[in-house]
């Protein structure tokens, strides 16, 4: 769990985080939706959180309805006057695009679970009981989500399949270790979590997943 400049209060974080988890809809929709279709609400979703990017910046009306309704939400960065800054809604949303395109269907699901999940218990476990930093993070917040990833793991993959569990904790592990590293201190490594998680946990679980020594 990140602790910036750009932090909003603990209540606000609350609000950021439930619209969070709301979006659940989409890997549990994805359950039911062929691959085609799925892509296609997403990149029109996308398409649209980009235009309404874009206007908030460039257009005062657009900006001042999306600040009276959602400011006390938003970080620092992503109410920057001069550049036009994606909020985390965006990367969200092209996030879940990625995996839908790169990731087979069932990893592309847990992927998807693992963000939404697994970066919300994180964000709240490190803003209320968080006291031992690694760089800007917290280790109780990397235990909080490395714990949630294991509950959903087990209710994803469940018991039956022995091997994938396995390649699924592996990967969450080694997904947790890399959330805790402070990559966002590095000037030239400003990637959102919210793309980064997902899809470093699906990169990881099909080459583990893949990989001989699991046979």
């Amino acid at each position: 769990m990140e602790i910036t400049d750009n932090q909003i209060s603990l209540r606000s974080e609350l609000k950021r985080k439930m619209i969070h988890l709301f979006s659940s809809v989409i890997p549990f929709s994805y359950y039911l939706l062929e691959r085609k279709t799925m892509l296609s609400i997403l990149i029109a979703m996308f398409i649209a959180m980009l235009v309404i990017d874009v206007l908030r910046v460039k257009n005062q009306k657009v900006k001042y309805l999306y600040i009276k309704f959602l400011g006390d939400i938003l970080r620092r960065h992503e109410t920057e006057k001069e550049k036009i800054f994606f909020t985390g809604g965006t990367y969200l949303i092209f996030a879940f695009l990625i995996c839908v395109l790169i990731f087979e269907k069932n990893i592309a699901i847990l992927s998807m679970f693992i963000l939404i999940f697994c970066d919300t218990t994180a964000a709240i476990v490190g803003r209320k009981k968080g006291k031992h930093f690694i760089g800007q993070k917290t280790i109780e917040g990397s235990l909080a989500f490395f714990f949630t990833g294991i509950i959903i793991l087990f209710l994803v993959i469940g018991i039956a399949d022995l091997k994938f569990l396995f390649a699924g904790t592996i990967a969450l592990f080694v997904t947790t270790l890399f959330e805790l590293i402070p990559l966002n201190s590095i000037k030239s490594f400003k990637i959102d979590d919210n793309i980064t998680i997902p899809v470093f946990f699906g990169i990881a679980f099909t080459l583990i997943s893949n990989s001989n020594f699991l046979i």
